[in-house]
């Protein structure tokens, strides 16, 4: 999505915006993000664009277990 292409329906018609679709925190700190968006198909994706909280999210995983990391074992 961030090359400007959908990854769903291959549409170029894909639009960006910071913080629109949803407001994220940690520790109670908004954290910088942007959402992708396909005006074709409705596929959008939003991406944490502070990389100090990004690292914040894995200190709190090991701490507070309340983020866990993904696994492709269903």
């Amino acid at each position: 999505m961030k090359n400007g292409i959908c990854i769903k329906c291959n549409s170029s018609h894909v639009y960006v915006k910071e913080y629109e679709l949803g407001t994220i925190t940690l520790n109670g700190n908004r954290i910088a993000n942007e959402s992708y968006v396909c005006t074709d198909c409705g596929y959008f994706e939003t991406y944490i664009t502070d990389r100090d909280a990004l690292g914040k999210i894995i200190a709190r995983a090991e701490k507070l277990g309340d983020w866990k990391k993904a696994s492709n074992h269903h």
